[in-house]
């Protein structure tokens, strides 16, 4: 009687984490919350300062409307339609040229969403800021964010065998725990779910094979991920370089061929060649740096207390299941120090790299939103340390548990409440009080 019963729950716990089993519930996420972030958006007009589309995401949005309605003229762009982007993006009416700092891979992501806006109001019958676009955009948020949890959830799934619990938690604490689920579901013209989803498909197709060899579409799919990743933000080389030290971890013989590098250089250079021509077209340098004073001017003196505890927008008031973070990398160091060294590098010079930068704030938003695309390796972490302490610690996993996932609810609230900036002080912490507050009481004074 005990033999059948186990095998059955050992069948169920299988089908729970194949690939069959879990795209269904990802889809119905997908849907809500798709439809959930057009009724939202909907409420915001075009020309307000909140709008999904201007100023950094009007940057890597413009690639489209750009190509499509203006050929990458100036003369084809109206004052109007440079409001509506926020100034995310320039024009040189001297020398016809529209101009955006801001590399094309969103763009290009955001690709198939405009076209099927394209397609309901006709193509080139609009400017491509209608709301159309908006909804389209705000639906390719959705897309990306949930797709990347899916493949986090299939990658994990090999890498890390574990109960549908630990599971699930740890999927509550990378979209819901973190700032990710905000830069989906409110600022998806941003760069950074793009990113997140890129990292996470790379991690599937570095996974999906382990305990046997890795298939050469396996690998492929690994290299075009880590191409983007590059081609979206260039300064995401560091969650690539993550990347192919897990490559050399798990596929030491797959790393050290050198078809591998050849490869992957080729196919960074086709993702890379639009840039270079457009970099040409506009500045006449086939290789720019295109943030002109924009620099890392904090090297010398970091601003590490902000970065991670302001509240205006640090990291652990807005993304809270980083404070796992430690406790996770100490665990992983006794299981796979390996990982958890390349874990703790990759960390260590990213937190570095926002002290440095001249707006540790990164202006206006939730959060430190650079650390969205590496909040997938955050949730390899904090895997280990649930399933670790659900095998040595139950209790401490049981009491855990349900704390995270109010932490995670508290701050899913908070980032449905949040107005798009705050209003203080870097250390001031009443609007942060009054957000959560009011995420919850509705409207009160402080």
């Amino acid at each position: 009687m005990i033999q059948p019963l186990v095998l059955v729950l050992k069948r169920s716990r299988q089908w729970l984490f194949s690939a069959e089993a879990v795209w269904f519930p990802f889809l119905l996420v997908f849907l809500f919350f798709a439809q959930a972030s057009i009724e939202f958006n909907d409420r915001i007009g075009l020309d307000d300062w909140r709008s999904d589309l201007r100023a950094d995401a009007g940057g890597y949005y413009i690639y489209l409307p750009g190509t499509f309605h203006h050929g990458m003229r100036a003369s084809a762009v109206s004052d109007s339609t440079v409001w509506k982007g926020g100034n995310g993006f320039q024009v040189d009416r001297e020398k016809d040229r529209i101009i955006t700092k801001y590399t094309y891979g969103t763009a290009l992501l955001q690709l198939p969403f405009y076209l099927f806006a394209e397609a309901v109001e006709g193509f080139g019958a609009t400017d491509g800021w209608s709301r159309s676009h908006h909804r389209a955009i705000e639906v390719a948020g959705i897309f990306y964010w949930s797709a990347g949890l899916l493949l986090f959830l299939l990658a994990m799934r090999r890498w890390w065998p574990c109960t549908p619990g630990v599971a699930l938690v740890t999927l509550a604490a990378v979209a819901f725990g973190t700032n990710s689920f905000y830069y989906a579901f409110r600022n998806p013209g941003y760069s950074h779910v793009y990113s997140f989803f890129l990292v996470a498909l790379a991690l599937y197709a570095l996974y999906v094979d382990r305990g046997g060899s890795m298939r050469n579409r396996s690998l492929w799919l690994f290299q075009a991920s880590c191409a983007l990743i590059l081609v979206v933000r260039p300064i995401d080389g560091l969650a690539v370089a993550a990347l192919y030290a897990l490559l050399s971890i798990e596929r030491p013989e797959v790393f050290l061929a050198w078809r591998t590098h050849l490869v992957q250089v080729v196919i960074a250079l086709v993702f890379a060649l639009p840039q270079l021509i457009y970099w040409k077209y506009v500045h006449g340098a086939w290789l720019v740096y295109s943030y002109g004073e924009e620099r890392f001017t904090n090297l010398a003196t970091p601003l590490f207390d902000l970065v991670l505890l302001s509240p205006l927008n640090g990291l652990l008031p807005h993304a809270p299941a980083f404070f796992l973070l430690g406790p996770a990398l100490i665990f992983l160091f006794t299981q796979r120090w390996r990982v958890a060294l390349v874990f703790l590098i990759m960390f260590t010079l990213l937190i570095y790299s926002f002290a440095a930068w001249h707006a540790w704030h990164f202006g206006c938003g939730y959060g430190m939103r650079p650390a969205i695309e590496y909040t997938p390796f955050l949730g390899m972490t904090i895997w280990t340390l649930l399933d670790g302490l659900r095998r040595r610690s139950p209790a401490l996993y049981h009491g855990l548990v349900p704390l995270l996932v109010i932490i995670c609810f508290v701050n899913y609230r908070a980032m449905l409440q949040y107005g798009g900036c705050y209003v203080g002080e870097q250390w001031e912490w009443t609007p942060y009080a009054r957000n959560i507050l009011e995420a919850f009481f509705g409207k009160i004074t402080l």
